[in-house]
């Protein structure tokens, strides 16, 4: 590793004021992804700035309007065993427990997940189906940015050099409602060749009222697909499910690697997205009949 300086800020506020003394200064959240690419000298930091030194940023909280909060700092295993989670927000504990292996759950935070932008990484898809938004903090202004608005290549985002993710917002979910994170991956939670995040809710007579899907591993960035908006309204069946599979394969363009081919990845989309909508709306529906 290269030489460089050591912060510990109380303040997010100090933090940002850091980072906007520095050329090429970088924060450490959980250290899960960080650390692999300064040990393999992947980046140059003049600046390291942990975060964990400010209070405040790993709490999870439902206001009384029903709206979660999860700090940045949150750890995966945090998301994965907290029981507001997982009684109304089921696929975002789903997709925690699906993240590498139990050192890095114990370790990664969700925000240094998200910020490290990895197309193929376990919690967007989840969090673009729940239409999360997330919540920056820079030197001179703070702002809301809807999670599908966030990435803009493979491991780039909206940031700007003195900004901190500090808190993630998921509006309150309509009641029952199903979500599911589906991971493709060659062994049991290595790295997701596809990721699928389907949520879907519904009313006393079974007609959709919400419905949200995200795609990972698909494209540069995790995708929101818009034409699942279309189920709303009325009762989700096949063909209306077939129809959303269809457009996310055409919204898909993703690349070949040494973990699957293009074609494979494309094919996939259609199979598992079809998938995921079939078991949110089942667990939406279970919902509905023990209510």
């Amino acid at each position: 590793m290269e030489n460089f300086e050591y912060f510990e800020p109380k303040t997010v506020q100090e933090a940002c004021t850091l980072l906007t003394q520095s050329e090429n200064g970088k924060v450490l959240a959980g250290g899960a992804s960080l650390v692999v690419l300064l040990k393999n000298k992947l980046i140059f930091p003049d600046r390291l700035i942990n975060l964990k030194t400010i209070e405040g940023l790993n709490r999870i909280e439902l206001n009384p309007q029903g709206e979660l909060s999860i700090g940045a700092l949150c750890r995966h295993r945090d998301i994965e065993s907290s029981p507001v989670i997982q009684e109304r927000f089921e696929i975002l504990a789903e997709a925690a427990s699906k993240i590498s292996s139990p050192p890095i759950r114990n370790m990664g935070t969700i925000g240094g997940g998200i910020c490290h932008a990895d197309p193929s990484a376990d919690f967007p898809p989840a969090l673009i189906a729940l239409e999360a938004r997330l919540k920056v903090s820079g030197s001179k202004r703070s702002r809301t940015i809807p999670i599908h608005e966030f990435f803009t290549d493979y491991y780039e985002t909206v940031l700007e050099p003195d900004e901190i993710l500090t808190e993630i917002l998921i509006p309150p979910l309509p009641s029952p409602s199903g979500g599911v994170y589906l991971k493709l991956d060659k062994t049991t939670n290595s790295v997701a060749i596809l990721g699928i995040g389907a949520v879907i809710s519904l009313d006393k007579k079974e007609n959709c009222t919400f419905a949200g899907l995200g795609v990972g591993g698909a494209a540069p960035t995790p995708l929101a697909i818009k034409e699942v908006s279309s189920l709303a309204g009325k009762p989700v069946d096949i063909h209306s499910i077939e129809a959303v599979a269809s457009a996310a394969v055409k919204q898909s363009h993703p690349i070949s690697n040494v973990h699957a081919s293009e074609d494979y990845r494309r094919e996939m989309v259609g199979v598992l997205v079809k998938r995921a909508l079939k078991q949110a709306l089942e667990r939406a529906g279970k919902k509905v009949t023990s209510s």
